[in-house]
């Protein structure tokens, strides 16, 4: 027998197939977030948001293993994110109030400060050494404090109105998410031209074009059937944040595309089929979710 013959051939999975699992899983998840809003509970909301950040950190300092010696700094930033959602939880369970804005400042001060202590232990690498601080601090940012704004946004009260940011969540999580499955199919049944192959070889600007008509589309719904639940949102505001958040969530994509080309991972983890990891899925959220809170804040406050 060849050795050729002796080498299994990897199977890949046909396009039908890999729809099939990246549909279950968002129906899955789907499921969840319409169960949280058909209870109207905010604390499931916030648990579930814990949850998709805390795997999210711990898929992103995976990422970085391959580096033996920064072990120490993987596990401070986890450990940052973990007293982060901790907190968090704790705050609004309590405090039925927005998490404060100190919290996000603590949470960088000590990457910043704990990455530098761990320097002290051993014998300084150069570049390699700063490098090691960059991750973990930035890390903190990407994985903790971009993704902390959903919480933010639960308790959002604009002035004088006493709505709760329940609703906003679900403009938030809508239009991201139609953004990103009307890429994927654009992308599927049109895409011919790559958008930018170095970085998402799957990518292509017919998907780009599916991105902004789900947008779109998941706005208008809102716009028509709860626009009083999403105030201050109104149509004016709607259709300026719908390609804002478009472009943004496909900023969003495309730097994780960065992060994992950097490390030459496919896939931050496999925990939903068909999709990746968690970081594959939340990925546009991470760009989406600040951007949202500081055009909120502008028009309300």
């Amino acid at each position: 027998m060849s050795e050729s013959a002796a080498v299994p051939t990897p199977h890949t999975p046909s396009k039908r197939r890999v729809f099939a699992s990246r549909l279950f899983s968002t129906l899955i998840l789907w499921a969840v977030i319409a169960l949280a809003f058909q209870w109207k509970s905010s604390w499931l909301v916030i648990a579930i948001t814990g949850f998709f950040g805390v795997a999210g950190a711990v898929e992103y300092y995976r990422l970085l293993r391959s580096d033996p010696q920064a072990r120490s700094f993987n596990a401070l930033g986890f450990g940052i994110c973990f007293a982060y959602w901790a907190t968090v939880i704790w705050w609004t369970m309590t405090h039925q109030a927005e998490p404060p804005m100190w919290l996000d400042l603590a949470a960088l001060t000590a990457s910043v400060h704990g990455s530098f202590l761990l320097c002290y232990r051993q014998q300084l690498e150069g570049a390699l050494t700063l490098q090691r601080i960059f991750n973990t601090v930035f890390g903190v940012v990407y994985t903790v404090i971009f993704f902390g704004f959903i919480a933010r946004l639960m308790y959002f009260r604009p002035d004088g109105s006493g709505i709760t940011g329940l609703f906003l969540v679900l403009f938030l999580v809508m239009v991201t998410k139609f953004s990103d499955m009307g890429a994927y199919a654009f992308g599927v049944v049109f895409g011919k031209h790559k958008m930018i192959p170095h970085i998402s070889p799957a990518k292509s600007w017919e998907g780009l074009g599916g991105a902004f008509v789900g947008s779109f589309l998941a706005a208008i719904i809102l716009l028509i059937l709860i626009p009083e639940k999403i105030s201050p949102i109104t149509w004016l505001h709607g259709l300026i944040l719908a390609p804002v958040l478009c472009a943004t969530a496909v900023t969003g994509d495309l730097a994780e595309s960065v992060i994992k080309r950097c490390v030459a991972i496919k896939d931050s983890g496999h925990t939903l089929p068909g999709i990746g990891g968690v970081l594959d899925l939340t990925d546009s959220l991470l760009f989406t979710a600040p951007v949202f809170y500081f055009y909120l804040s502008a028009i309300a406050r």
